[in-house]
């Protein structure tokens, strides 16, 4: 299994790393046979520190987990739980979708691209900034994105209910994917209130008049 550690601002032990990588790749095998890939991140987190952990299954689907303490190894152990609680959970769930005897749904490639946030650019003068009439794109220097980051992910065919199912086993915000029933692009996500919201542009389409 493919495993990435990385600190950021802070010196990590080999212990500390070794033991981040034995209970990373045996919780993955621990519920699937094939291996995934993992990356995970130790950071500063005011005065203590921050472990942030994602998967990525060999079903596709991207399992997050994060945990704080103040010591790197109490925030590396906390994620680790976290992280194997979603494991079983989702392989729960995932084992009990496939008991309906549904076939498994084709997935396609797509870039995801990753864009430097622009609160750190400072701007004197928002009215200093002018577009083009034509085109919208910024002239007189206006800040262009950076890419900082690109990959190739999925984006899988799956019916909402599974979805919503996967979204509640990972520790993300949102998931994109295809829409079975309509072979559209759909969202779910997760709302304040705790609730799954679940945005499906083609359902708009058909409430518009011919």
């Amino acid at each position: 299994m493919h495993i990435q550690v990385v600190s950021k601002g802070i010196d990590v032990s080999g212990a500390l790393r070794e033991q981040i990588l034995g209970r990373v790749e045996d919780g993955v095998a621990k519920y699937f046979n094939r291996p995934g890939e993992a990356y995970v991140s130790i950071s500063r987190e005011g005065t203590g520190f921050r472990v942030e952990c994602s998967v990525h299954l060999p079903s596709g689907v991207m399992l997050q987990a994060h945990g704080e303490a103040d010591d790197a190894y109490k925030a590396a152990e906390n994620t680790m739980e976290r992280l194997e609680k979603r494991l079983r959970r989702y392989k729960r769930k995932l084992k009990n979708h496939h008991n309906d005897n549904k076939a498994e749904l084709p997935a396609e490639s797509l870039p995801i691209v990753v864009l430097k946030g622009m609160r750190d650019s400072h701007v004197e003068d928002e009215d200093d900034y002018e577009e083009d009439d034509t085109s919208g794109a910024p002239l007189n220097g206006a800040p262009e994105p950076i890419v900082i980051a690109e990959q190739v992910g999925e984006v899988r065919t799956l019916t909402v209910g599974m979805a919503s199912l996967e979204l509640d086993a990972a520790d993300s915000s949102f998931l994109m994917f295809r829409n079975a029933a309509n072979g559209g692009l759909n969202i779910v996500y997760r709302r304040p209130d705790g609730h799954i919201g679940w945005l499906n542009p083609a359902r708009e389409d058909r409430s518009e008049p011919a």
